[in-house]
C-alpha cells in the first residue's frame, strides 16, 4: 500500500500546479491583506457594528487566504485568531476558547479511532474479503467495491485513508481484468465510482469525515438543535445509497464495460492472488479483536444515544462516546495504540479551530444577518415558497465544491449562512441546514477538490473531462433526490 501510496505521489508531483495556482500563491497574501484593509477602513453601514465589520474584514482575508493557499491552513487559522482579537472583532477568552469546543474534541478522538482501527488491521482484512468473495465479474466487483467504501466509512473515520486502503485493491481487480489505464471503460468507471462512493457513503454517517462533525457544531451553536449520530444517519443514509445506487447507473451507461468477467486464463490467478492476501493476515489477531471490541462499543453508544437515560441513568453525548473510545485505544491491556502512533493532525485541528472561530465572530457581531439582510433587500428572498427556497440552497451547497475546494471552508461560509437565512424568514433552519451538511462531500467533480480524487486520478485510468461529466450528471440526480426527499422521507422523519 505504501507503494502504491508513493507512486501517487510521485505523479501529482510531476503533474505540478497550474501556472494559475502558482500566481495566486504569490498574489494571495497581498490581495488578503489589500481587501481586508478595504473592509476595514470603510466607512461602517448602517445597522452594523464596528465589531461586525472587523470580523467581516477578518473573515474576507482569511477566505482569500483559504482559498489562494498563500500560506499553509493552520497559518491562516492563527492569523485569523489573532487578529479578530487585535481588531477587536471577538475577545480574547471567546476567540481562544474554540480549541475547547466540543466539536474539536470530537474530531480529535475521532483520528485516535482511525488510527487504532487502521493499526489492527481488520479495516484490511473487510476489503480483502468483501473483494476476494463477490467480486466474480465486473458489475459484481463494483458493487462489491462499493459496498466495502460503505463499511469502511462507519470503521475509518478518513475519506483520504479509506482512498489510501481500497487503491491497491482496485488496481489488482483491474489487472485480473486486463483493464487497461486511459483505454478501458471498465477502469474509467471503476476507479471514478470509488471517488463517488468514498464521498457520498461518507455524507450518510456523521463520524465519518472532520467537516460534517463541524457543520453539527454550527447548528448546535447557532440554531440550538443537537443533532445526534443516529439521527444523522437515519436522515442521511436513504440519500446516500439512493445517490450511489444512481452512481452506479449512470456510470454503466457512460463507460459500458468491455469486460464481464475475468479473460478465462487469468480467472483463477486473479482470484488467488486477493485470497492469497487474505490467507496471508492469518486468524484474526489479538489486536483486531480489541479494536473491534472498541468500534463496536462506540457504535453501540452512538446508536442509542436516545435511549441512555433509560438504559444508563445518565446520558452519553456524542462527543464523550468518541473521548471513550479513543481513551480506551491508548489503555494497558485494552488499548493497541501509543500517542505517536495516534498521528493526531494538529495542523487540521488549528485550521479546524480558527475557521470555526471566524464562522462564530460573523455571527457574534452580527455582520453575517447584516450580509443576509442585505441580500434579502435585493433579490427578495421572503417571496420564494419554502420548497423553491430549500431547492436553490441546495443546488448553491452542493455545486459550491466548484469553487471552494476545501470541505472545511464551505462548512464555515455557507453553513452559517443558511442558518440565519432560515431564521430572518421564519424557517426551522434545520430545514436548510441539515440537507445542506448531506452535500458537504460533493466534492467529486474535478481532480483538486478532495486527496481522495487525486489519489484515483493518479493512476491514469480517467481523464479530467470523464470525471467532470461523471460527477455533475451524478450530483444533479442527487439535487433531485433531495427535492423528492422534501415532499416524503424528510417529512416522515421531521425535518420538515
Amino acid at each position: 500500500m505504501q507503494t502504491m501510496q508513493s507512486l501517487s505521489e510521485i505523479t501529482m508531483a510531476k503533474k505540478g500546479p497550474s501556472t494559475f495556482e502558482k500566481w495566486m500563491k504569490i498574489t494571495g497574501v497581498t490581495i488578503a491583506l489589500i481587501i481586508f484593509a478595504l473592509i476595514y477602513t470603510m466607512e461602517t453601514p448602517i445597522k452594523m457594528t464596528m465589531q461586525g465589520k472587523a470580523s467581516l474584514a477578518v473573515f474576507c482575508m482569511a477566505f482569500v487566504l483559504w482559498v489562494t493557499q498563500a500560506i499553509p491552513t493552520y497559518a491562516s487559522a492563527l492569523v485569523a485568531i489573532v487578529a479578530l482579537v487585535f481588531t477587536g472583532a471577538w475577545s480574547q477568552d471567546s476567540a481562544l476558547a474554540v480549541f475547547g469546543q466540543d466539536i474539536i474534541w470530537l474530531m480529535l478522538s475521532a483520528f485516535i479511532i482511525t488510527a487504532g482501527m487502521e493499526k489492527s488491521g481488520f479495516a484490511n482484512r473487510l476489503a480483502l474479503y468483501i473483494v476476494s468473495t463477490f467480486g466474480t465479474t465486473a458489475k459484481k466487483a463494483l458493487i462489491a467495491l462499493g459496498v466495502v467504501n460503505l463499511l469502511l466509512a462507519f470503521v475509518v473515520p478518513s475519506t483520504t485513508a479509506r482512498a489510501a486502503m481500497m487503491l491497491p485493491i482496485c488496481l489488482m481487480i483491474l489487472k485480473v481484468y486486463r483493464a487497461n489505464p486511459g483505454v478501458s471503460n471498465f477502469g474509467k468507471q471503476l476507479m471514478i465510482q470509488e471517488i463517488h462512493f468514498n464521498n457520498i457513503s461518507t455524507s450518510g454517517i456523521l463520524t465519518a469525515t472532520a467537516p460534517q462533525i463541524l457543520a453539527v457544531g454550527y447548528i448546535l451553536s447557532m440554531a440550538q438543535v443537537d443533532v445526534s449520530w443516529s439521527q444523522w444517519l437515519i436522515a442521511s443514509m436513504p440519500i446516500a445509497i439512493l445517490t450511489l445506487i444512481t452512481s452506479f447507473v449512470i456510470g454503466n451507461f457512460l463507460f459500458k464495460s468491455e469486460v464481464d468477467t475475468p479473460p478465462v486464463e487469468q480467472t483463477e490467478t486473479g482470484e488467488l492472488s486477493l485470497k492469497e492476501q487474505l490467507k496471508a493476515l492469518g486468524p484474526i489477531s489479538k489486536n483486531e479483536i480489541k479494536a473491534l471490541i472498541i468500534f463496536f462499543l462506540t457504535i453501540a453508544l452512538w446508536a442509542t444515544d436516545g435511549h441512555h437515560l433509560k438504559l444508563f441513568g445518565f446520558q452519553v453525548s456524542l462527543v464523550m462516546t468518541a473521548v471513550l473510545s479513543g481513551t480506551l485505544f491508548f489503555m494497558p491491556y485494552i488499548g493497541i495504540l501509543s500517542w505517536k502512533e495516534a498521528k493526531i493532525p494538529w495542523d487540521l485541528m488549528i485550521f479546524s479551530a480558527g475557521a470555526y472561530a471566524v464562522g462564530l465572530a460573523l455571527d457574534a457581531s452580527g455582520a453575517a444577518s447584516f450580509l443576509l439582510n442585505s441580500i434579502f433587500d435585493r433579490f427578495n428572498l421572503e417571496t420564494l415558497s419554502p420548497f423553491m427556497l430549500y431547492m436553490i440552497v441546495m443546488f448553491i451547497a452542493s455545486f459550491s465544491h466548484l469553487v471552494f475546494t476545501s470541505k472545511n471552508v464551505r462548512v464555515v461560509i455557507l453553513l452559517p449562512a443558511i442558518i440565519l437565512l432560515a431564521k430572518s424568514l421564519g424557517i426551522n433552519p434545520l430545514l436548510l441546514a441539515l440537507p445542506a451538511c448531506f452535500t458537504i462531500c460533493d466534492s467529486i467533480t474535478l481532480p483538486p477538490h478532495c486527496k481522495p480524487n487525486l489519489i484515483f486520478y493518479s493512476t491514469g485510468y480517467f481523464t479530467v473531462k470523464d470525471q467532470f461529466i461523471y460527477g455533475m450528471l451524478v450530483l444533479f440526480a442527487k439535487w433531485l433526490i433531495l427535492g423528492a426527499a422534501y415532499f416524503t422521507w424528510f417529512r416522515i422523519v421531521g425535518i420538515v
